[in-house]
């Protein structure tokens, strides 16, 4: 027990060392792949202070892998030159080449896409080859924002009745109490955040579900303002849809969530939607709502048809989301990625080729054992398997996949450091903490630790 340090450093230490170890075997790792692509993000934590977190993604081990690369404070301003100052920095330090680079994923801020002096802008300057993205899922919340102004009215509405109970600590106290009473199935409301991405939807089937409850306690309170829209059929009725259609929203942002994601799957994801879209406005056209489960349900329970104006609504809100994604998605009109996708497809016209590549793509099409493991593999360790024997036909495929599709990771990052660097610990420097909490710290660390 006396050869135990007890110094007021020794935890802080180790954590260092065994940070510096994970750094290390990313570094090695990324300097062996051909391409590589990070996102970035930047955020406030509880003391003020800007950090800039950066995930990347390589080729490794036969797949494409994710990690977390480094996490950065900006101590002044945070604009382009600053983010490029500090990944100039690090590229120099750790040797990075930025030639091998092949995407930037990042948000839509104006410090990121400015087309002159926006971080991307200088990204390509150095990598002319680097695909710039701005954040898919971030784009789908902005083409989710459209509604008619009669939607938008009862979206206000429910928020403000929203507000009124959760605002004071009484009313909440007194809500919650009348649930138990009720037997409800939930005892809170939720308060609405525009920059929360599941937000809203959650919010309108809380009130939804909860609105025999909350009538019943505006009432008490003698809100004759808002007990009022209760009473309304045509309110309850838009109420319905829109939780019907933010419902089937959420479903596609979380599809749009994870790791290990690419822009194909996206792009499937999106299309459907779109599909589903126009598939919706044609049967709203015909009186048919059977897909708007909640809406059903209220007209079956007040024993009314679909009126014109509500029709008119639904038919309005769905064409207007079709516009507002095919406007934010206009890759999604493009038929891109076939090669990428399928190489072995008979409709696939070897024409569309690049001429410098269609020899080394007919020996690939007509290999009996690429197409087999074709099958049995994903499309990622596919390609990443097929790179050393058809190099020039792979990079092109690389360079679809290996570039991150979303900040994701980053918004889950941000939401750890939250957690981890709270008011109690507002001096925390979080950038080894971070490494050991956001990479796959147990096979990486355990021999060093058993080293230590």
């Amino acid at each position: 027990m006396q050869q135990v340090s007890l110094s007021n450093n020794t935890i802080q230490r180790r954590i260092s060392k065994m940070s510096m170890d994970v750094k290390e075997q990313v570094l090695t790792e990324n300097k062996g792949s051909p391409l590589f692509s990070f996102q970035l993000d930047e955020s406030k934590d509880v003391s003020s202070c800007s950090q800039l977190l950066v995930f990347v993604r390589y080729i490794n081990s036969g797949d494409i892998k994710d990690e977390f690369l480094f996490c950065s404070a900006l101590e002044t301003t945070t604009k382009a030159d600053d983010i490029m100052d500090k990944f100039s920095t690090f590229f120099l330090e750790e040797d990075l080449q930025w030639e091998n680079v092949c995407g930037v994923c990042t948000d839509g801020a104006p410090a990121m896409l400015g087309s002159k002096s926006g971080f991307q802008s200088r990204v390509k300057k150095l990598a002319p080859q680097a695909k710039g993205i701005h954040c898919m899922i971030h784009r789908y919340a902005l083409a989710s924002k459209t509604l008619p102004a009669s939607m938008q009215e009862v979206l206000e509405s429910v928020i403000k009745i929203v507000n009124y109970i959760k605002t004071k600590a009484l009313n909440t106290r007194l809500f919650k109490e009348l649930c138990k009473d009720m037997n409800a199935d939930h005892e809170v409301l939720l308060f609405y955040t525009a920059v929360i991405w599941l937000s809203k939807g959650n919010v309108i089937n809380r009130v939804f579900e909860m609105k025999d409850e909350i009538k019943l306690f505006l009432e008490t309170q003698e809100r004759k303002d808002l007990v009022v829209h209760f009473e309304n059929e045509a309110w309850n009725k838009r109420v319905a849809y829109l939780a019907d259609i933010f419902d089937q929203l959420n479903k596609l942002n979380l599809k749009l969530q994870g790791r290990e994601t690419h822009v194909l799957l996206f792009q499937d994801s999106l299309r459907a939607f779109v599909s589903n879209l126009q598939n919706w406005r044609r049967k709203t056209n015909l009186g048919k709502i059977a897909m708007f489960e909640k809406l059903c349900g209220v007209m079956d329970e007040s024993h009314i048809q679909l009126d014109q104006f509500l029709k008119d609504d639904i038919t309005e809100h769905l064409q207007s989301l079709e516009k507002e994604v095919k406007r934010y998605f206009p890759e999604l009109s493009q038929e891109q990625g076939a090669l990428v996708r399928n190489p072995f497809c008979t409709e696939l016209d070897e024409s569309s080729i690049p001429d410098e590549i269609q020899d080394e793509y007919l020996d690939l099409r007509n290999d009996s054992s690429a197409r087999d493991l074709f099958k049995v593999k994903s499309v990622t360790q596919f390609w990443c398997g097929m790179y050393q024997s058809s190099s020039k036909i792979s990079m092109i495929a690389l360079r679809v996949l290996v570039p991150f599709a979303s900040t994701y990771l980053c918004e889950a990052g941000f939401y750890t450091l939250v957690n981890m660097k709270t008011k109690n610990r507002n001096i925390l420097d979080v950038g080894d903490d971070m490494r050991l909490v956001l990479t796959n710290v147990r096979p990486r660390i355990s021999k060093l630790a058993a080293e230590m």
